[in-house]
């Protein structure tokens, strides 16, 4: 063997982390899932026993909070020990924004004058449409933005196999119907719900 192919074999077995070492597993993918809460839950901040909250908003009927886990057995322990019984849990497969399609995404804070709604829309299937319908929705929803004007802004949408948790911030809740219905998105529900805990 020449003394070139033994320092070949030497640099690969190196970049490898040698033979004698396996390799490091990959860090648990953690997943997103969307709690519906009663409107007088108090979600900790932070993370606790590996679960963290993402978004919190209180609404008059329930509270929406986002919780990163895990999966579905970690946050389901973490709720029993925080005591909060949840209403229903979802699991988000996408987040959705305004980027997606080419827009801004949302300011840090809302504009003055708006207010945050979180819209529930029915779409059986949302999480796992293919990245261009996604792209295609988002450009939707930018055109209607864009033709309504600074009276409204879309923060994000969380995805799920049952339909989606937009959150948008506008001056009322005619503006958000007015942008659904321009963007061919339908609504389920609208409700007013004042961040607690927000990503944004």
């Amino acid at each position: 063997m020449t003394i070139l192919r033994v320092v070949t074999l030497a640099v690969c077995a190196m970049s490898l982390g040698g033979a004698s070492k396996e390799l490091a597993a990959p860090a648990p993918q953690k997943h997103e899932f969307v709690v519906e809460l009663d409107p007088k839950s108090k979600v900790k901040p932070g993370t606790t026993d590996g679960v963290r909250a993402v978004e919190d908003f209180s609404a008059a009927d329930k509270t929406y909070a986002v919780f990163e886990a895990d999966g579905a057995d970690a946050l389901a322990k973490y709720l029993v020990n925080a005591g909060l019984s949840p209403k229903k849990v979802t699991e988000v497969k996408d987040v959705n924004s305004p980027t997606r399609g080419g827009g801004k995404p949302a300011g840090d804070q809302p504009r003055k004058g708006q207010k945050t709604f979180v819209i529930e829309r029915k779409i059986p299937g949302a999480g796992t449409f293919p990245d261009a319908k996604k792209q295609a929705i988002s450009k939707k929803s930018n055109a209607a933005i864009a033709e309504i004007g600074d009276s409204i802004e879309w923060v994000h949408s969380y995805l799920t196999d049952e339909g989606t948790y937009c959150v948008y911030r506008a001056t009322d809740e005619d503006t958000i119907r007015r942008h659904g219905a321009i963007a061919g998105a339908p609504i389920t529900k609208v409700a007013e719900a004042q961040p607690v805990i927000s990503s944004h």
